[in-house]
């Protein structure tokens, strides 16, 4: 079974004091895919096993205060990041695949600030990969989602001039969806 090391874990406790509860409330969708989110943010790299990742209980407290979750709402959260870390982009989380990784990378683009999911080199290839985490089954499928991740992905590719950039939705429900190309 994977989990949060003892050590890793104190780190992100004394962050939790530093992030206020959300102050303006949105919908229920929004809060879980929040809440999703940072529990991703949370899974330290490392080398696959069959045991699926679990979070601590104080990891769970602390999506339900931040986001003002029921335990319903937190068991969606953490079904979802579940269904992202063991789908077909598992391996952004395998630390023997990675050369580089990072979540939530924040880049300057056309005086924009972009936050990227999760952002990571691939040992074997050199590829950077910008994953996009999203609580819908089909984002490809949205115009406004796909154009997102193009910006996201053209920042990188500024950044690291002649290297392989690709980006990818990661879904719920397993999917790692790429966008082509253009």
């Amino acid at each position: 079974m994977l989990s949060l090391p003892n050590q890793a874990e104190a780190q992100v406790k004394p962050a939790w004091a530093a992030i206020k509860k959300v102050a303006d409330p949105d919908s229920d969708e929004s809060r879980i895919g929040q809440a999703m989110h940072r529990l991703l943010e949370w899974v330290v790299p490392a080398t696959p096993s069959k045991a699926p990742h679990t979070w601590s209980d104080a990891q769970r407290a602390a999506v339900a205060e931040l986001f003002g979750l029921d335990a319903a709402q937190v068991s969606q959260a953490h079904t979802a990041a579940a269904g992202i870390l063991t789908g077909q982009g598992a391996w952004a989380w395998d630390a023997s695949a990675l050369a580089w990784h990072g979540n939530e990378v924040a880049l300057q683009s056309r005086g924009q600030l972009l936050r990227i999911d999760r952002l990571v080199q691939r040992r074997d290839t050199g590829e950077w990969w910008v994953l996009d985490y999203k609580s819908t089954a089909a984002p490809q499928n949205q115009t406004a989602l796909c154009n997102q991740l193009r910006t996201y992905r053209a920042a990188v590719a500024l950044a690291y001039a002649g290297q392989t950039v690709r980006a990818a939705f990661l879904t719920p429900q397993g999917a790692l969806i790429e966008l082509t190309p253009e």
